[in-house]
C-alpha cells in the first residue's frame, strides 16, 4: 500500500514539475448548428478547486473566424450574471470576446452552473470548436486561470457520427 501511495505521489509531482498543473477549472461548451453559417454554443463552467468563487470568465472568439456575436442564455443563469459581448474588430483585428460577472456568489469549488449560451457566425472552414477562455478576478482584473473549452460528450459523439457518415456517403459515391 505504501508503494502505491508513493508512486501516486511521485507522479504527481513529476506530473507538476513538469509544467503540467491540474486543471482547476473546467468550461465545457455544447454546440448547435443553426444553419446557414450560423451556431449556438451552450456553455457549461465547472469550478473544480479554484480559490476564490469564479465571480467572472471571458470566453475568446477568433478575429476572422466569428461574427455576429449575441447572448441567448435563458434565465436561469441570465438573472445572475451581468454578460456582454464585444465583436471582433475588423478595423484592428482584435478578437471578440463574451464575458459574464457574477451579480451573487459566484461558482464555488465542486459547483458547475450551467446554460450560458451564445449564438454567433462561423466565419471558418469546417465546425468551429474550442476556444480559450480566461477566470477572473473582477477586482484587480487579474487572470486567476485559464484554458480552452471542451466539447461535452454528447456532442463530440454526435461530431463523430457526423464524420462517419459523411466518410460512408463519400466512400459510396466513390464505388458508383
Amino acid at each position: 500500500m505504501r508503494r502505491i501511495v508513493f508512486a501516486g505521489v511521485l507522479l504527481g509531482f513529476l506530473f507538476i514539475s513538469a509544467g503540467f498543473a491540474l486543471p482547476v477549472t473546467k468550461i465545457q461548451y455544447q454546440a448547435a448548428d443553426l444553419g446557414s453559417g450560423r451556431w449556438q454554443y451552450t456553455y457549461d463552467v465547472t469550478n473544480i478547486g479554484l480559490t476564490p468563487v469564479i465571480e467572472e470568465f471571458t470566453i475568446w472568439f477568433d478575429f476572422g473566424s466569428f461574427d455576429n456575436l449575441s447572448i441567448e442564455t435563458p434565465d436561469p443563469p441570465a438573472g445572475g450574471w451581468n454578460e456582454v459581448v464585444i465583436q471582433p474588430e475588423p478595423v484592428l483585428g482584435d478578437d471578440g470576446y463574451y464575458d459574464a460577472l457574477s451579480l451573487a456568489l459566484g461558482i464555488g469549488i465542486g459547483e458547475m452552473v450551467s446554460g450560458f449560451t451564445v449564438s454567433f457566425d462561423w466565419l471558418g472552414s469546417g465546425e468551429p470548436g474550442s476556444q480559450l477562455y480566461e477566470i477572473i478576478d473582477p477586482t484587480t482584473f487579474e487572470t486567476l486561470d485559464s484554458g480552452y473549452t471542451i466539447p461535452e460528450p454528447t456532442t463530440l459523439l454526435l461530431l463523430g457520427l457526423g464524420g462517419i457518415a459523411l466518410r460512408r456517403k463519400k466512400n459510396l459515391e466513390l464505388r458508383m
